[in-house]
């Protein structure tokens, strides 16, 4: 993988090994899915993509409140913790989030797939408890400010295999090539968002890693898992067939 973490001996959170491990969790997850497997083969209507990226389109709207509960799970300047860094590393996210545009070019991708009215989607059950469950798990006292930015980064590692798998799909499968921008992007971008990330966990907390493991996996697992509820709620919604049925 390749993140910059300075010295990494085996056993640690910067290894090799425990960056290749989150990898492979993602290409699993992904590779499994039965909405990435029906849409990587071109299985799936455009209404069901429509659905299914529309419900995306909203929870992404509401990703930088994430960033927020990592804010304020952050630990107070004048302790040993790395604050600064911490908090320039979520800063420097937002910051291009707003500077580069990103909210224009999701627009974009949904007037190219034929949904040029956003403000008529409205939020499935699973797209609230999916934006929801990260502030509602790591804003209590049980969990710390650590595993937040643990699960925050690996967030951010399924983005760069999942966009990957979107343009093919809809370049191959679907023959849509206009608005692809957005997923362009952020192949590369949050790869780079996910080490700045992890190195903040890295320096935060050295010590601690089965914790901070277990959130970053339970976040791959969940990110692909929406994907699949989504699939499924828009599916019974419409009364329409499996893919493969």
């Amino acid at each position: 993988m390749g993140c910059d973490t300075g010295a990494t001996p085996a056993g640690t959170l910067a290894s090799q090994a425990v960056l290749d491990e989150l990898t492979t969790l993602v290409h699993q997850r992904l590779t499994d899915s039965p909405f990435w497997t029906a849409f990587r083969a071109g299985e799936l209507s455009m209404d069901e993509l429509r659905s299914v990226f529309s419900q995306y389109y909203l929870w992404r709207n509401a990703f930088h409140r994430w960033f927020g509960v990592c804010i304020v799970k952050s630990p107070a300047f004048g302790t040993p913790a790395p604050t600064d860094f911490i908090l320039r590393e979520l800063a420097e996210h937002i910051e291009e989030e707003v500077s580069g545009d990103h909210h224009g070019m999701c627009l974009r991708f949904m007037a190219a797939i034929g949904v040029p009215d956003v403000s008529a989607i409205e939020p499935l059950p699973a797209t609230l408890d999916y934006g929801e469950h990260f502030p509602r798990r790591y804003l209590t006292a049980e969990e710390t400010g650590e595993r937040a930015l643990a699960a925050l980064a690996a967030r951010e590692l399924v983005a760069p295999e999942r966009n990957r798998m979107t343009i093919d799909a809809l370049t191959g499968r679907y023959g849509i090539t206009a608005g692809l921008e957005f997923f362009e992007l952020h192949e590369e971008l949050e790869y780079e968002h996910f080490c700045g990330l992890w190195n903040a966990v890295v320096q935060a907390a050295p010590a601690e890693v089965d914790g901070l493991l277990a959130a970053a996996r339970d976040e791959i697992v969940r990110h692909v898992v929406f994907w699949d509820d989504v699939a499924d709620a828009c599916r019974a919604r419409s009364g329409a067939v499996p893919a493969g049925v």
